[in-house]
C-alpha cells in the first residue's frame, strides 16, 4: 500500500518495497533496452507524469463546467421534481467525488527526484510504481466523473422532457 509522503521525514525505503513490483522492474528494463540510457527513461517518465496530469486537467475542466451549469439552472432542473432533482443531486456527487479523487491520488505533488532505490534502476522502478498508481486514480476518477455525468445527463434530460411536454414553464 503506498504511504503518505506529506513531509520529509519520510520513509522512502517502505514505500518502494511496498509499491515497485517485478513488472515495474521488467518495465524499466525494457526502456532501457529501447532508449538507450538512464537519462533517456527518465526524460521519458518526465513526459508520462505531464500526459497524465494534462489529461487529469480535463476531469478538473468537466467537473467545473457541471458544477458551473448548475449554478446558473440547477434550481430549474430540481424546481421539476424529484424525477430531475435526485439524478442531479447524485450527479453532482459523483463529480465532486471525482475531483476530489484525481486532487488526492493524481496531482498530489511529489518530485520525482525524491524517489530514490538502492540503485538506479530501483529508483526508476520506484518512479514507474508511481507513475502506474496515479494512472490507476486518474482512470478511477475519469470512470467516477463520467457517472456522475451520465446521472447529470439524466436530469436534464428530464427537465427538458417536461418542458417540451408543456408541464414546466422553460424560463
Amino acid at each position: 500500500m503506498y504511504i503518505a509522503m506529506e513531509d520529509d521525514s519520510c520513509n522512502y525505503v517502505e514505500m518502494k518495497k511496498t509499491i515497485v513490483t517485478e513488472k515495474n522492474r521488467e518495465e524499466f528494463r525494457y526502456m532501457l533496452s529501447v532508449l538507450g540510457n538512464e537519462a533517456e527513461v527518465w526524460k521519458s517518465l518526465q513526459g508520462q507524469f505531464a500526459v497524465l496530469h494534462q489529461r487529469t486537467q480535463a476531469v478538473f475542466g468537466i467537473g467545473a463546467l457541471a458544477i458551473s451549469v448548475t449554478g446558473f439552472s440547477g434550481h430549474r432542473i430540481v424546481a421539476a421534481g424529484p424525477w430531475s432533482g435526485y439524478p442531479l443531486i447524485i450527479g453532482l456527487v459523483f463529480v465532486l467525488l471525482s475531483l476530489a479523487v484525481a486532487l488526492n491520488g493524481v496531482v498530489r505533488l511529489h518530485w520525482i527526484s525524491e524517489l530514490r532505490g538502492d540503485t538506479t534502476a530501483e529508483g526508476l522502478a520506484l518512479v514507474i510504481a508511481m507513475r502506474n498508481r496515479k494512472t490507476r486514480f486518474f482512470l478511477l476518477s475519469l470512470k467516477i466523473v463520467l457517472f456522475g455525468l451520465v446521472w447529470y445527463v439524466i436530469a436534464v434530460g428530464v427537465y427538458l422532457l417536461k418542458a417540451s411536454l408543456g408541464q414546466i414553464p422553460i424560463l
